[in-house]
């Protein structure tokens, strides 16, 4: 009995980080959708152009990810850029200019692979995970949403700044 017990609360507790964290990228997916689609809008448009090669997801071993396609005139060809974070790294959400998730030291993995030619990919470790959120202003209360979903699912963030 007791075992049928510990496996109802383990399952119960699985089943609802599971929700949660499905909440974490129905937001996530949302509102990059919403970036893409308001994106010329913008009074910070400046010709760079995101679109979507793949939505934010989260893997089996708790690592959230997504992939961009960007062009700007700041470089020759298009740039698809893929990061991934592990969710127990992530540390903060702020916004300065774009929304940013921080994380440890080391732990986001940014692959950017420019199309020019002699195709070139870089990879490269750091503490940002840029979500290509700039856009959209007044928008802390979606920052302060995603914030709590992440401390549902068990994971901590502080929002420290929100400058629009």
């Amino acid at each position: 009995m007791k075992s049928i017990v510990l496996f109802l609360l383990i399952f119960g507790m699985w089943d609802t980080n599971s929700a949660q964290e499905n909440k974490i990228l129905n937001i996530l997916n949302r509102e990059l959708k919403k970036e893409v689609k308001n994106q010329f809008k913008s009074r910070l448009f400046n010709g760079d152009t995101i679109s979507i090669v793949k939505e934010f997801s989260i893997d089996q071993e708790k690592k959230l990810s997504f992939e961009i396609k960007m062009t700007s005139s700041y470089f020759t060809g298009t740039q698809f850029i893929r990061q991934e974070v592990p969710l127990a790294k992530l540390k903060k959400i702020g916004k300065d200019i774009q929304i940013i998730l921080e994380a440890e030291d080391d732990s986001v993995i940014t692959t950017v692979t420019n199309t020019e030619a002699d195709e070139k990919v870089q990879a490269s470790k750091s503490n940002q995970f840029y979500l290509y959120m700039s856009s959209e202003q007044n928008n802390e209360k979606m920052g302060e949403e995603l914030q709590n979903v992440f401390k549902k699912a068990g994971y901590s963030l502080t929002k420290e700044y929100w400058a629009d």
